[in-house]
């Protein structure tokens, strides 16, 4: 009988300790979701450009090269 009732009791810590361990991760990836958004939002108040923004002018640098490249070779056979 003393063993059920510290199997018992076993299993209710550890299920508390669980949803302890659960309700932490959850709030610190709310925490992290927040300080994320207002990084963001200070670095697009100062001009900062977004990864996004980025990246499509190293495409369009790239076309642009390309375009360049082009050019060049079309006037030196010229």
């Amino acid at each position: 009988m003393k063993r059920t009732k510290r199997t018992d009791t076993l299993a209710v810590v550890r299920k508390l300790g669980e949803e302890a361990r659960v309700k932490a991760v959850e709030t610190v990836n709310q925490l992290e979701r927040a300080f994320e958004a207002r990084v963001a939002g200070a670095m697009s108040r100062l001009g900062v450009p977004t990864t996004r923004e980025v990246r499509a002018l190293a495409r369009e640098v790239a076309s642009l090269k390309a375009s360049v490249q082009r050019l060049s070779r079309s006037r030196a056979r010229a």
